[in-house]
């Protein structure tokens, strides 16, 4: 990304939903081994909740935008930020960046009945939580499904919320990529008949269940990201896709093989060594992380030649 936005001297890596910047660790520890140029053009921003993060002060959290010339230091530090999405940020270079985010945004549950869309509303009864059938809420339900053909008794989500995400990612990236990795199908996949009762998951202690009635506050609730929905709202917002693929793909693309058989450089023990090599398959088992989706969207930047990762054009 940073080659086909022309190197330039300050590339800024935005992840939204960074946790407790485990990844952003890893990404910057990687980058040490990449080219000089590259680490110190390198401003890593993690933006989370997280308490134990610093806080930004203001409304406006500043990018710092100095060159490794300017101040050798900075390059492969981690800014931490609390913020409350995107709307804070603004002229971002480089990329804002998304890992099992999405997945979690609210969603409006509907249901197909006598023809017509339906919300799932939720109403309490006797002590207990009773889900009832009415009108939408939002004429954005309807428009959501509009090109599907959805039989009498389909259940199912639409998240709403990407709209907004949207469009701020677009208002926060002056020029560069915006990366998403998440749990996800295109709408025709999503929304095909076997799965007429939805995508919408819990997780309890890394148990899998359906019902987000029970244990209400203690259990993780997620569900599958539409990403036919998030790739034609970011060509209304002016960015264009220039990458969808799963992520055992993207990984095996970039040369996981190659990383998977390699000789122990660091002088692990061999129990450790086949730790490492089992947490490295999950990522491309499809029954594990492998079948995330990686989507790669462009604002400003060049589309043509080789994006790392995908296949080429």
């Amino acid at each position: 990304m940073w080659h086909r936005l022309g190197a330039p001297p300050v590339f800024h890596v935005l992840e939204v939903g960074a946790g407790d910047g485990a990844l952003a660790r890893s990404i910057v520890s990687a980058c040490r081994q990449l080219t000089l140029g590259f680490a110190q053009a390198l401003r890593y921003i993690a933006a989370d909740y997280e308490p134990q993060w610093t806080p930004s002060t203001g409304h406006r959290i500043d990018l710092d935008s100095r060159t490794a010339a300017d101040e050798p230091d900075l390059s492969l530090k981690i800014q931490q930020v609390k913020a409350s999405g995107l709307r804070a940020f603004r002229n971002v270079t480089g990329c804002i960046l998304s890992n099992e985010l999405i997945d979690n945004f609210p969603v409006h549950r509907f249901a197909i009945q006598n023809g017509s869309v339906k919300e799932v509303y939720v109403t309490l009864e006797g002590g207990k939580f009773t889900e009832v059938l009415d009108e939408p809420s939002t004429t954005g339900i309807a428009g959501r499904l509009a090109d599907l053909s959805l039989s009498d008794g389909y259940r199912g989500e639409v998240n709403l919320a990407v709209e907004d995400w949207t469009r701020d990612v677009s208002r926060t990236l002056d020029r560069g990529y915006v990366l998403t990795i998440d749990y996800g199908l295109p709408a025709a996949e999503l929304y095909a008949p076997e799965n007429n009762q939805g995508r919408l998951i819990c997780f309890h202690q890394h148990a899998v269940q359906q019902d987000p009635y029970q244990r209400i506050g203690q259990q993780d609730i997620t569900c599958h990201v539409d990403f036919t929905a998030l790739m034609r709202l970011g060509e209304q917002h002016g960015l264009t896709t220039a990458g969808y693929i799963p992520q055992r793909d993207f990984l095996i693309n970039l040369g996981f093989a190659d990383c998977l058989e390699s000789p122990d450089s660091q002088g692990l023990s061999a129990a450790r060594a086949a730790i490492n090599r089992m947490a490295m398959m999950a990522l491309v088992d499809p029954e594990q992380y492998g079948d995330l989706k990686v989507l790669v969207q462009a604002k400003g930047a060049a589309l043509d030649g080789e994006l790392l990762g995908f296949p080429r054009p």
